[in-house]
């Protein structure tokens, strides 16, 4: 009779007590109004085991997510259902954001929860910046780039005011359809050393989420190139 090492045997019994609730969806997708604030998604589950499940706890790895369990409850037997609500403060994103929820077990491991849960938030981008960041490599050439700003929104955004607090970086705006499409052209004063910057835009948009924007510029050290495969002889 073969023996079974006494470790290997605790860490079988670990595993084998971590049991599994089964959701309805890993993820949730949700489209928000250009205005709301707050987003809010039920994961369904249930035990569909042959044994209690016992929830140890869950966590957003994102403190714009608050996630409650339906009546708090976290003990359930073979064939019990239950819900985790998650609400999502989505005041400071736009676009597609994705969010995730995790749900340990009792006897999972603290780096290895039973379920991850996502939530997908799609966000009109009422403001569409083309591109956001402005790179430049070191010792490069002194030229001006552009960022193109298109308004979205079914009324005019207009912007009010530009602004940059970095002197080795200058803007000009640009109008090229009033509230509706704009260039901010800008133009490092030098590429000699790695640097960064932002530009601060401000908009008339009475929606929060849009009234500030901000461009990044970057002088960056050249990119490796990768190195040539030699010939065969």
């Amino acid at each position: 009779m073969k023996l079974i090492p006494t470790c290997w045997l605790a860490s079988c019994l670990v595993l084998s007590a971590a049991g599994e609730l089964t959701f309805d969806e890993l993820t949730k997708v949700v489209e928000a109004g250009p205005d709301a604030r707050v987003v809010t998604m039920d994961f369904n589950f249930k035990n569909e085991t042959d044994g209690e499940l016992v929830i140890d706890r869950y966590d957003a790895a994102c403190t714009c997510i608050e996630a409650k369990i339906k009546g708090g409850k976290l003990i359930y037997q073979p064939g019990e259902s239950g819900v985790i609500r998650a609400s999502f403060d989505m005041s400071n994103f736009s676009g597609t954001v994705d969010k995730s929820l995790m749900v340990w077990m009792k006897g999972d491991r603290e780096t290895m929860p039973s379920v991850t849960l996502t939530t997908r938030v799609k966000i009109p981008e009422l403001v569409e910046m083309d591109p956001k960041t402005l790179i430049w490599e070191k010792g490069s050439k002194v030229e001006p780039k552009t960022v193109t700003l298109t308004m979205k929104h079914t009324e005019p955004i207009r912007i009010t005011s530009i602004s940059g607090a970095d002197s080795r970086f200058s803007q000009e705006l640009k109008t090229i359809e009033d509230g509706k499409k704009y260039e901010v052209v800008v133009t490092p004063a030098s590429t000699d050393t790695v640097g960064m910057g932002v530009i601060h835009i401000e908009t008339d948009c009475p929606l929060k989420r849009y009234k500030s924007q901000r461009i990044f510029m970057v002088v960056r050290q050249p990119l490796a190139k990768p190195a040539q495969a030699s010939a065969k002889p």
